[in-house]
């Protein structure tokens, strides 16, 4: 308690400034009915939490982030889910597809259609073959804009 009441014990401090400054102060002091002193520590207050807090800002930016992934995670999720059942339903429509050509067009014009189903399946594996769980959120952005990359073929 005695070292408490020691650490509150208030100090004198010499400050020196200009005589301008010393005139805003007064004005400032009458128009707040404070006293030129208590403005004086005021902003001395001010400026030691402004340090306090620059000095946590990484573990508050920290601790932001886990909070903001903590109500992405479901988001991102469902958006898997809805991704998954986006490729299934692509690839019943693309065989499905094959077969009708194959009936309606014969073989000339099914063999086309398989060569290029051979070359988007490439780019298909390629964008599946990638383990989506440990990408940096920028590089998920990016996979899933993946189609951009192959637009200039």
């Amino acid at each position: 308690m005695k070292e408490q009441k020691e650490e509150n014990k208030l100090v004198p401090i010499v400050v020196r400034i200009p005589k301008y400054k010393k005139k805003m102060l007064e004005k400032l002091s009458a128009k707040q009915g404070l006293y030129e002193v208590d403005i004086v520590r005021n902003g001395i207050d001010k400026e030691l939490n402004l340090e306090i807090y620059r000095d946590n800002l990484d573990f508050i930016i920290k601790e932001l982030d886990k909070m903001i992934d903590a109500k992405l995670s479901p988001f991102i999720k469902s958006q898997r889910k809805i991704n998954a059942k986006h490729l299934r339903t692509s690839a019943i429509n693309t065989y499905l597809q094959g077969e009708v050509l194959y009936r309606l067009l014969g073989d000339d014009m099914h063999e086309n259609f398989r060569q290029m189903l051979t070359n988007a399946r490439k780019k298909a594996n390629y964008y599946i073959s990638h383990d989506t769980e440990g990408m940096s959120k920028k590089d998920l952005y990016d996979f899933y804009t993946i189609g951009e990359m192959y637009r200039n073929e």
